[in-house]
C-alpha cells in the first residue's frame, strides 16, 4: 500500500482474562504501527474479565494515548466484544487480531500490498496452526463445511488476523456473540460481492493463560449458526430479505 501516511489504522481485539498477555500484545501493536509509519489506534474490549486485564489496560493508557478501552461489565462473548471494538474504531482500515499473542502483529505489512489494489478484505491463514490435534482437525472440518454450504473455499475461514476496509466491515451486521464471528463476517462479505485475498501468517502456542474456547460447545454452536446463516443467505438472494 502506498501513501500510508494518508490513511489511519485501527487495531481491534477482544480480551477475556488475558492479564498475562495483554500488555505484550498492546506493545507489539504500537510497535507495528510505528514500523509502517502511519497513524493509528489500538482498541481493546475488556469482555468482563475476572482477572486484572482491565486494570493492566487502564495502567497502560498514559504510556499509550492511542489505546482505547471498551469495557463490558459482564462477559458477552468473543463476537460481541469484537463488534464493540469495531464500533468504537475510527480508522480507514481495521485490523482484527486476538489478544492472546498467538499471532504476530509485526506481520501486518504482509496485508498491505493487496489492500492497495482495491481489495476489501485481506484475511490471514495460519500456515501451521499451533494448537491441539483436536482443534487443528476441527478447523479443517469447518473449512470443509463452509465449502459444502456456501461453495467457497477458504484456507482458514475462522482466522482472526485480518485487514478490512472500515466501510466494508462496519456495514456488516455481526450477529454471532461467540467464536463464529470471523466466519460469519467472511461469509457475509463474500455474499455481498466484496473481493478478498489471503496471506499466510504465523501462529504460535499460547505463552500464558488459558483459552476460554470450549471445543465441543463451540463446534455445536458453529454448526447451528452456519445452518442459520445458509438459510438467511438463500432468503437474501431470493430478495426476501433486505440485508444479510
Amino acid at each position: 500500500m502506498n501513501g500510508l501516511e494518508e490513511v489511519s489504522f485501527s487495531i481491534v481485539m477482544p480480551a477475556y482474562n488475558e492479564e498475562a498477555n495483554i500488555e505484550k500484545t498492546v506493545r507489539a501493536c504500537s510497535e507495528a504501527l510505528a514500523s509502517i509509519n502511519c497513524s493509528g489506534e489500538i482498541i481493546v474490549t475488556n469482555d468482563g474479565s475476572r482477572d486484572r486485564t482491565f486494570e493492566v489496560l487502564q495502567n497502560m493508557c498514559t504510556e499509550f494515548p492511542n489505546l482505547k478501552i471498551v469495557h463490558h461489565p459482564v462477559n458477552r462473548g468473543y463476537g460481541a466484544a469484537l463488534k464493540s471494538a469495531i464500533n468504537a474504531s475510527s480508522g480507514d482500515y481495521i485490523v482484527t487480531i486476538d489478544s492472546d499473542g498467538q499471532f504476530d502483529i509485526k506481520e501486518l505489512p504482509y496485508f498491505l500490498s493487496p489492500s492497495a489494489n482495491g481489495t476489501a478484505v485481506v484475511t490471514g491463514y495460519r500456515k501451521k496452526k499451533s494448537d491441539t490435534v483436536f482443534r487443528v482437525f476441527a478447523n479443517k472440518g469447518l473449512n470443509g463445511m463452509i465449502k459444502v454450504l456456501f461453495g467457497a473455499k477458504f484456507k482458514d475461514i475462522n482466522c482472526a488476523f485480518r485487514l478490512y476496509r472500515s466501510d466494508v466491515l462496519k456495514a456488516i451486521d455481526i450477529e454471532s456473540t461467540g467464536y463464529q464471528a470471523p466466519s460469519e463476517i467472511m461469509i457475509k462479505i463474500m455474499n455481498l460481492g466484496h473481493n478478498f485475498s489471503e496471506v499466510g501468517v504465523s501462529h504460535y502456542s499460547r505463552a500464558a493463560g488459558q483459552s476460554a474456547l470450549k471445543p465441543v460447545k463451540t463446534i455445536m454452536q458453529m454448526s447451528a449458526f452456519l445452518v442459520y446463516l445458509k438459510l438467511k443467505t438463500i432468503l437474501f438472494k431470493k430478495g426476501l430479505l433486505n440485508s444479510l
